[in-house]
């Protein structure tokens, strides 16, 4: 596995929260915001963006209380849009591909259902979007009242728990470099609001609205992920109008890392159609 080194971090003020973001690639290149998922930061996409900056310009910032950005109060799907909008109008982003993995991707879809006009393609990577749809509403509520997730977080912050909680998601721990470890274990003890963003997303279901998406959809899951099913992608794919769905052998959840010159290659491929790319 190639080691990547630390990108360059910048900052921007976006509806009231100072904002970390990395930045890759040349500016007259197509514009590709990346959007990563709950308990980790936007460093995530490291490999991604080292393996794709030739061709795109590559911006993926920390989501509010994730990585070095602010808190968000309240936490909510309406306010954290309201956010995005001021992130994209700081760094003048238009006509964006947008990339978005795990809540990620339920913040991407939501995002291009209310501000189409600034998408132009949307690649979801095992996106959270039905996952609130699995439980009953009942004891959705109920976790919440007693207080069940913040006991999650709280549990979080014992060494065993944040070891076996980073490797989960993976097909393949064994695989992963030691460094990526370390840079998960950054990423989780710096995930101040995994909890909001749990309860943020409990009750908040697109499917009504996934049809209005007109943008060509990529989805793109492990075949081996135990945190979003992979049969929800058909289910998914049953609702948007232009859609595929790419498929990747001997990874979990994170195919970004797991899996990443397969995951470069889907994500180039579907990125390029109809582009043209400066030299």
């Amino acid at each position: 596995m190639q080691i990547f080194p630390e990108m360059p971090r910048f900052f921007v003020e976006a509806a009231g929260i100072r904002t970390g973001y990395y930045m890759l690639g040349a500016p007259q290149n197509p514009p590709v915001l990346l959007l990563h998922g709950m308990s980790t930061a936007a460093d995530s996409f490291r490999e991604t963006m080292y393996g794709l900056a030739a061709d795109f310009w590559l911006i993926a910032p920390d989501i509010p209380g994730f990585g070095y950005s602010g808190k968000l109060r309240p936490y909510t799907m309406q306010n954290l849009e309201v956010w995005l909008v001021a992130f994209c109008d700081a760094l003048k982003l238009s006509d964006i591909a947008l990339v978005g993995h795990s809540f990620g991707g339920l913040l991407s879809a939501s995002f291009t259902i209310n501000r189409p006009q600034a998408i132009s393609k949307l690649l979801l990577i095992a996106p959270s979007i039905l996952v609130s749809t699995a439980y009953p509403e009942i004891l959705k509520r109920i976790a919440i009242s007693l207080r069940l997730i913040d006991l999650g977080s709280a549990m979080s912050q014992s060494s065993f728990w944040v070891k076996r909680q980073i490797k989960a998601p993976f097909y393949d721990p064994d695989k992963q470099d030691e460094t990526v470890w370390q840079r998960r274990l950054q990423d989780y003890k710096q995930a101040r609001q995994s909890a909001d963003v749990m309860k943020a997303a409990a009750f908040y279901d697109l499917r009504p609205f996934l049809p209005q998406i007109k943008q060509p959809v990529c989805l793109v899951w492990g075949q081996n992920d135990t945190v979003v099913a992979p049969t929800d992608a058909p289910k998914l794919a049953a609702l948007l109008p232009d859609v595929q769905i790419q498929t990747v052998p001997e990874s979990g959840h994170v195919v970004i890392l797991e899996q990443p010159e397969a995951f470069q290659a889907i994500t180039k491929e579907f990125l390029s159609r109809n582009l043209t790319i400066s030299a």
